[in-house]
């Protein structure tokens, strides 16, 4: 299997379909949680995610697999460390989102280290992508770092979509 191409493809399009499920909610029901599932996020606050998980996970941990990431070594080495404890990563995320981020801002960055990830792909030496390396999900191939970056983009998508087809009225809309 040519796992570039394919994973090319489903990253784009779970990027594109992801930010096409964020328009399908209005505006003033970004910020707002459905009644029926008041534990549940926000839209705005699942946008907000994705992109913190982008930045500060995904992208560190693909570019474990870089034949030359000097580059990026230590910023990356320092994240990955940082976050293999899950709560750690769970409180830099809420504080983050503490600051009132700019959605529209956290979506176009959301889609910013999208297109980084994909042609991150085109740079992976063909031969490695079932060897494994100590990631933030502990030893794995990069064929699961890759599977779970699409997985979890797909789980938002649906988290999104519930919203807008049974709480914003899209289902009663033309």
């Amino acid at each position: 299997m040519d796992y570039v191409q394919h994973f090319t493809r489903l990253l784009q399009s779970s990027c594109n379909d992801f930010i096409w499920a964020t328009r399908q909610i209005a505006i003033e029901k970004l910020n707002s949680v459905p009644p029926h599932r008041p534990e549940s996020w926000s839209v705005a606050r699942t946008i907000f995610h994705l992109r913190f998980q982008e930045e500060k996970v995904v992208l560190p941990n693909m570019r474990l697999w870089l034949v030359d990431r000097a580059i990026y070594a230590r910023q990356d080495d320092d994240l990955i460390e940082r976050y293999t404890a899950f709560e750690t990563l769970m409180q830099d995320e809420e504080k983050a989102w503490l600051q009132q981020p700019d959605i529209q801002a956290a979506l176009n960055h959301f889609q910013a280290q999208r297109t980084i990830q994909i042609a991150l792909l085109q740079e992976i030496d063909p031969g490695i992508w079932e060897d494994r390396r100590a990631t933030v999900w502990g030893e794995v191939t990069l064929r699961w770092v890759v599977t779970k970056t699409y997985q979890h983009s797909v789980e938002h998508i649906n988290d999104v979509l519930k919203p807008a087809l049974y709480w914003t009225g899209l289902r009663t809309t033309s």
